[in-house]
């Protein structure tokens, strides 16, 4: 069954507010609400974003410097596998590397009373925002005496 009236006048039936207005439209409190919800989602948008992208960074110098880092490692087991204590080591040192300060360190010490055993510890570091990362190595070199 159709209604005549909306038939005739070819009109659509119009939605009523709750005050039985025919004013359609939002609320001030319905707009605010979704106000707020869109605030909150683009902030959470943009706040996982940059979380995102400091996490990149980080690993970008990581993978960076990673290579270099077991180098400098590898080179002191070696010296120290050939020369023991005498060997020629520097202890410390920075360098730049795509504008980013790096400063690294490294300690060895003998684990016996002989010194045929070492273990060499290296840290680097470098300011990756607002805190300061930095990879750590430790290995063990061994030397043996040669008997003349």
């Amino acid at each position: 069954m159709t209604c005549p009236h909306l038939v005739t006048t070819g009109r659509k039936a119009r939605m009523t507010s709750r005050t039985g207005t025919n004013k359609g439209g939002f609320t001030l409190i319905e707009a605010m609400i979704a106000t707020i919800i869109l605030g909150l989602g683009t902030t959470f948008l943009s706040r996982s974003f940059f979380i995102t992208l400091d996490s990149y960074n980080y690993c970008s110098r990581y993978l960076q410097v990673m290579s270099w880092a077991d180098e400098k490692v590898w080179e002191a087991e070696e010296k120290l596998s050939r020369l023991g204590f005498a060997a020629p080591l520097d202890n410390a040192g920075s360098f730049t590397e795509r504008g980013r300060d790096f400063k690294w360190y490294l300690v060895y010490s003998p684990l016996d009373e002989e010194g045929s055993l070492y273990k060499v510890d290296f840290e680097m570091s470098w300011q990756e925002g607002a805190r300061k990362a930095r990879i750590q190595r430790s290995t063990y070199a061994r030397y043996e005496k040669k008997e003349e």
